[in-house]
């Protein structure tokens, strides 16, 4: 990172300003390669003025918030990079969210307008929306009569110019481009604001040090996630290309390498013992692929002999744009590296107090940077959370590290209760909230277990719930977990129940999780795949 860093331009961060320059530069060369179709560069920027036009005419208006809700497809990227040039905000939702936490996050956002695929929409029915006037349905019909207008999103970019939306002012590097949704720990889910210049500063530190505009970058990661986001806006900027294909399959996987021809990758979690785990092959390394960053660090030796691939790996969080970076093939496979860009991204380790703690201590990861609007943009509609979030000027990631003398970051833990599962960040909080709904339940507390069915330092976690029920209540496991099917995201549901006379808690009544955590899988825990006679749930 060059030692004057400057505030981008337009030219330089702006997501429809890139599309053009991109498309002016070399319209013929491919931009993005979907599982049956791809677009070259002009056909991208093309296709982002057609739905910008058409949600301009059902009145989107700069600075409007654009509900995304559909898996990775042409579609995706037609709505966000629509919404952009239409001046407004790509806000897309999780596509397991239902029940509360759909209601929530949807409201969360006040949109009018969700772009919404047609096999989703029948959860919709029920729920109290009072922002949304309009639904457009991708994919087919609607399958059930929807209180809102609804409009097929044939009909949306039927007839719309494919010349860039006129604006009242130009979108600059401080307007929103996102609000991504992150897991709550003491309340429900918070909407990130990013900028347009956070999206820049995260492929500085991430994805442009790795790529060039030769590299074709294949992402399995969803769009409603920063990763998914963020890597088809670094390689935009880098002038490569992308492929999205429909989702990781270890089986699929290194075809979809060579079938797209693609030079860097992400793997996460579970996906790299998922992957080792495969029958080794002889032509395993004979493959396009030459960069993989993988997080965390797993078997990444490995992983990279039999590839033949480079690999690294970094910290980051959907409010601080990868602050810590390491270098390729690390040796050391305990640290995530070190700051990405200690001139102006400013981290430190500190007390409960934000005092700075001495190597080898452990303390917090607080950050910030020396360019406004390149870390985060506060939470929408949350006041007191982004000012507890930025108190005393530094953004508090809720992350326990240590650091050595030579600037090595070492994670140890969540301070907040955020239990980690297939990539996804799940809120303990959100998932106590629907469990006691249960009539029999009185107390309950979630947390983060270790997945035994993987590599331990995949990281990977599944989520147990200790349940006290009401005095004299019989409640099966399994009819839980069936209960809650329909109230939550299937990626939330428990894998392991535990009944529990009572919950250790202190004396001012918090509840003592750590002791939970520790305690892990019991002899007592049930485990819904293990469990007979029952289907277990994904």
């Amino acid at each position: 990172m060059p030692e004057g860093l400057q505030f981008p331009t337009r030219e330089e961060s702006v997501v429809p300003d890139l599309l053009a320059a991109r498309a002016a530069e070399d319209p013929d060369k491919p931009f993005v390669l979907f599982e049956n179709e791809q677009w070259t560069r002009a056909e991208t920027a093309r296709e982002a003025w057609r739905a910008g036009n058409g949600f301009q005419r059902l009145g989107v208006a700069m600075g409007d918030y654009i509900s995304s809700w559909m898996p990775t497809g042409p579609d995706v990227l037609r709505t966000w990079f629509g919404a952009n040039a239409a001046g407004a905000v790509y806000a897309p939702l999780n596509l397991a969210a239902r029940g509360s936490y759909l209601e929530h996050t949807l409201n969360l956002a006040e949109s009018k307008v969700l772009v919404a695929d047609h096999e989703l929409v029948e959860r919709l029915p029920g729920l109290s929306l009072p922002h949304l006037e309009q639904v457009v349905v991708v994919g087919g019909p609607s399958p059930v009569q929807l209180p809102w207008e609804t409009v097929a999103m044939e009909e949306v970019l039927d007839g719309t110019a494919e010349t860039r939306p006129e604006l009242p002012r130009p979108v600059e590097p401080w307007d929103d481009l996102s609000l991504i949704y992150t897991s709550g720990t003491t309340g429900p889910s918070k909407g990130v604001r990013a900028a347009h210049a956070a999206f820049w500063n995260y492929s500085n530190c991430f994805v442009l040090p790795y790529v060039t505009a030769d590299d074709r970058y294949l992402s399995s990661l969803p769009m409603f996630h920063t990763a998914g986001t963020g890597i088809t806006y670094s390689m935009l900027r880098a002038g490569g290309s992308m492929a999205l294909n429909k989702g990781f399959s270890a089986s699929r996987f290194w075809d979809d390498v060579r079938r797209f021809e693609a030079t860097a990758t992400i793997v996460i979690h579970g996906m790299v013992t998922f992957m080792l785990n495969q029958p080794e092959k002889e032509d395993d390394a004979d493959n396009p692929l030459r960069t993989v960053y993988m997080g965390p660090l797993s078997q990444h030796e490995e992983f990279a002999r039999r590839y033949g691939v480079q690999i690294y790996t970094a910290y980051g969080m959907t409010e601080v744009p990868v602050p810590i970076v390491s270098d390729l093939n690390p040796t050391d496979g305990k640290s995530c590296g070190r700051a990405a860009d200690p001139v102006h991204y400013q981290l430190r380790l500190v007390d409960e107090n934000d005092i700075p703690v001495p190597p080898g201590t452990p303390g917090e990861l607080v950050a910030r940077h020396t360019l406004p609007w390149t870390i985060n943009s506060g939470y929408k509609n949350m006041a007191a959370a982004t000012a507890e979030a930025w108190r005393n000027g530094w953004f508090h990631t809720g992350d326990q590290f240590t650091q050595d003398e030579h600037g090595n970051f070492y994670f140890l833990d969540r301070i907040k209760d955020v239990i980690r599962r297939r990539g996804e960040n799940i809120s303990s909080f959100e998932v106590e909230t629907e469990v006691l709904t249960h009539p029999l339940v009185k107390d309950v507390a979630a947390i983060a277990v270790a997945n035994p069915d993987v590599h331990e330092a995949a990281g990977d976690e599944e989520v147990k719930v200790c349940v006290v029920l009401e005095p004299g209540g019989e409640l099966d496991p399994a009819d839980l977990v069936e209960y809650l099917e329909p109230r939550m995201p299937a990626y939330w549901l428990p894998r392991f129940v535990e009944y529990m006379d009572e919950l250790p808690r202190t004396e001012s009544h918090k509840l003592k999780k750590a002791e939970l955590r520790e305690a892990g899988v019991t002899t007592a825990t049930w485990d819904r795949t293990k469990a007979p006679k029952r289907e277990a749930v994904s």
